[in-house]
């Protein structure tokens, strides 16, 4: 395995990728400075940088793309750069990854056109990387199989996090500020463990089936804290569990949790809930369609679901 450095050995990332001597499994280091987007087309490359904020990715986008960073290589690495005003045409994503088990790690991808992400690929790995101000979502992941853990979107034009592929793993990530959701479920059986929601507009909406949010803190969102049910769609088998709700709802839908009435067979239980208007617990349809059970709050429409 060799290291190749930029702009060393290749004035650019896109000449070390496409060297004939550059080989799967080789590695290649940026060094601190701005370079032009690129598109990694070989296996098994590590690409990392001195660290965000210290190697910047702007400039040319990918060959043939407006994307910053595209990914069409399975089990590449990118680490330690920030991607930023990639800005040209329609889907201009700071990153676009296309393949699968990849790893992406303290990256930063922000102020782009469209996405500050975009996944497409498969079982990736997507770990304490930052997407601020972009146009579109933050992290747009539209696949199955994988796992974000302790990362951040902040500002962003529409989601923090939109989520239209299933049986993805969210953990200890953080959302804040942005226009529409902090997370906006779209997809079936995805876990949303342990994240932040605060001061988006929705804080987490699940619009699809057999997902799990437990033990979220949801607080400051101006529409709702947690809402399942509000779509044309039934929405069902949802668990809505151990959270901590707080002071959402002050504009448009309202309350803490929202259970809609095309929402059924979902699971609201051992929430904790205070300071939500105009309801902690507010149901639109009828109370039997769905399980509540051991939620701390001091207010529900109907009444009686408070513990």
């Amino acid at each position: 395995m060799t290291i190749h450095v930029v702009p060393t050995d290749f004035p650019t990332v896109q000449l070390a990728i496409d060297d004939p001597g550059t080989n799967p499994g080789d590695s290649i280091q940026i060094l601190a400075g701005t370079f032009d987007g690129f598109d990694v087309t070989k296996e098994r490359l590590k690409i990392f940088g001195c660290g965000i904020g210290k190697t910047i990715i702007s400039g040319n986008p990918s060959f043939g793309t407006n994307d910053g960073i595209t990914v069409n290589a399975n089990q590449t690495i990118l680490k330690g750069f920030t991607v930023q005003g990639f800005t040209t045409g329609i889907d201009s994503n700071g990153i676009n990854v296309n393949s699968n088990n990849n790893i992406l790690e303290e990256v930063e991808s922000k102020l782009n056109g469209d996405d500050g992400y975009e996944i497409d690929g498969e079982n990736n790995l997507i770990i304490n990387c930052f997407a601020s101000f972009n146009s579109g979502d933050g992290f747009d992941i539209n696949t199955i199989h994988h796992c974000i853990i302790n990362c951040e979107s902040i500002k962003n034009s529409i989601e923090g996090f939109e989520i239209d592929g299933d049986s993805n793993r969210f953990i200890n990530n953080t959302s804040i500020e942005n226009v529409d959701d902090g997370f906006d479920i779209d997809g079936d059986f995805n876990i949303l463990f342990g994240n932040t929601a605060i001061k988006n507009d929705r804080g987490i909406g699940i619009d699809d089936d057999g997902n799990n949010v437990i033990n979220n803190l949801v607080c400051n969102n101006l529409s709702v804290g947690i809402s399942t049910g509000v779509e044309d769609f039934q929405d069902l088998n949802n668990v809505i569990d151990s959270n901590i709700v707080r002071n959402n709802g002050a504009e448009g839908l309202g309350s803490g949790i929202f259970i809609g009435d095309t929402a059924f067979d979902n699971t609201i239980r051992f929430n904790k809930l205070k300071l939500n208007e105009p309801f902690d617990i507010q149901v639109e349809g009828n109370p039997m369609d769905n399980t509540y059970d051991g939620n701390k709050c001091e207010s529900s429409d109907p009444m009686n679901l408070c513990t």
